[in-house]
């Protein structure tokens, strides 16, 4: 009765044991089909695949989502393998309903006016994907209001659906209805909507100003003591990330997507476009990170045809993800030791622009290092430049306290 199940199965593990998938993977490919194997005896039912939906769906809301993921995944596998006898892909569209966030005709014209004036603007990929799915859940619940004429919006509608929009944190609904403020406001320019209509959209978080978190010098230390002592291949790798991160100021998304021919060994510089911002950005090679890339791309990095400086160590290889950048600190600089504690790629930036701030370089020239768009984002560093800060502090002479304290 399970026999085509089965053999899908084993199909899969040959897959992975050929291309060698870690121990990981196969245990958690084990046992998520045995469970849905397990299911189907318990009901009494054959393999199908909406039978594996139903199942997926039940389980959804009762498990962890990481656990949810990786049943879905396995799941996919073993259809993939019944379908045609072979795997060919790891990669899925799990959504069945790519049309989720189908704007609705009547306003179609505008969202796509508005998205493409934002594409003009040099706005990447990932934000624009985000302010169209924010602005058409806010279009499909105009939709589902009966309004079809964008001039009908009101504030007590604005209001109704920043009521009524669900989601995990109060973060992420903020971000989502900056996102739709910026559409209403893009409307109100071309007349369509009173020009307060985006005040109508309350936020749940006031917006706030930190002091920027800089490396200690004894992590900074740690960090070269690391490199200096990494042999292993995820040792060279991580050392070659955090060190692009501390010496030139990268972001994680554009260490992640460096490719082999961003680099010129001769000129001793680095190209690439920035990921964030679309800018075009030429920097000089540290000799101590030319070593440490060097020495990855030869001792540490797998042969294979991925044109990403950094790839996965095991097959299939593939690039990293930028999340990847974050364990590469704890892996140097071990797991928080406080809520004030900070992890991750981004912090090293913080230190390469708060260094070059110290030693006396001028904020245009941190921003162009940096790849800003604008000088003033270099403002947020003065606070870790302390000399230069106890030159402007100001004297309480003439405002001492009268009468003592109570």
């Amino acid at each position: 009765m399970y026999q085509q199940y089965d053999n899908a199965v084993q199909i899969v593990f040959d897959y992975f044991f050929e291309n060698g998938f870690s121990k990981t993977v196969h245990k958690d490919f084990r046992r998520a089909t045995k469970k849905f194997r397990e299911y189907l005896e318990g009901m009494g039912l054959e393999y199908s695949r909406q039978n594996a939906k139903i199942w997926l769906n039940f389980l959804k809301p009762k498990i962890p989502r990481i656990k949810f993921l990786i049943l879905r995944r396995a799941l996919y596998l073993v259809d993939h393998a019944m379908q045609n006898g072979i795997v060919t892909t790891v990669r899925f569209e799990y959504d069945d309903t790519p049309n989720k966030y189908q704007v609705p005709d009547c306003y179609r014209h505008l969202l796509e006016s508005y998205l493409n004036r934002r594409r003009s603007d040099g706005i990447q990929a990932s934000t624009l994907q985000m302010d169209a799915i924010a602005c058409t859940q806010f279009l499909l619940y105009l939709s589902s209001k009966s309004i079809i004429d964008i001039g009908f919006i009101t504030p007590e509608i604005v209001k109704a659906y920043h009521i009524e929009a669900k989601h995990r944190t109060i973060e992420g609904k903020n971000a989502y209805m900056y996102r739709i403020k910026g559409f209403v406001r893009f409307l109100a320019a071309k007349d369509l909507v009173a020009d307060t209509l985006e005040l109508a959209f309350p936020t749940e978080k006031a917006s706030k100003t930190s002091i920027v978190t800089v490396l200690s010098k004894e992590q900074t230390d740690t960090i070269r003591r690391f490199c200096q002592g990494s042999t292993t291949p995820s040792e060279l790798r991580r050392a070659a990330m955090v060190m692009l991160a501390l010496r030139m100021g990268l972001r994680s998304v554009d260490i992640c997507n460096l490719y082999l021919s961003n680099i010129s060994w001769k000129s001793r510089t680095l190209s690439l476009t920035q990921q964030k911002t679309g800018v075009p950005l030429t920097l000089p090679l540290p000799v101590e990170v030319s070593n440490l890339l060097i020495k990855y791309i030869l001792e540490g990095r797998p042969v294979c045809e991925v044109k990403n400086v950094f790839v996965t160590l095991k097959h299939p290889y593939t690039g990293l993800d930028p999340s990847s950048c974050y364990y590469a600190t704890v892996k140097i600089l071990g797991q928080k030791r406080s809520a004030i504690d900070v992890r991750g790629l981004h912090i090293a930036r913080r230190t390469f622009a708060s260094d070059l701030l110290v030693v006396g370089n001028t904020t245009s020239l941190i921003s162009a290092t940096l790849g800003h768009a604008s000088d003033s984002a270099v403002d947020k560093y003065l606070a870790t430049d302390g000399p230069k800060l106890r030159k402007c502090a100001i004297g309480l002479a003439g405002i001492e306290l009268a009468g003592g304290l109570k």
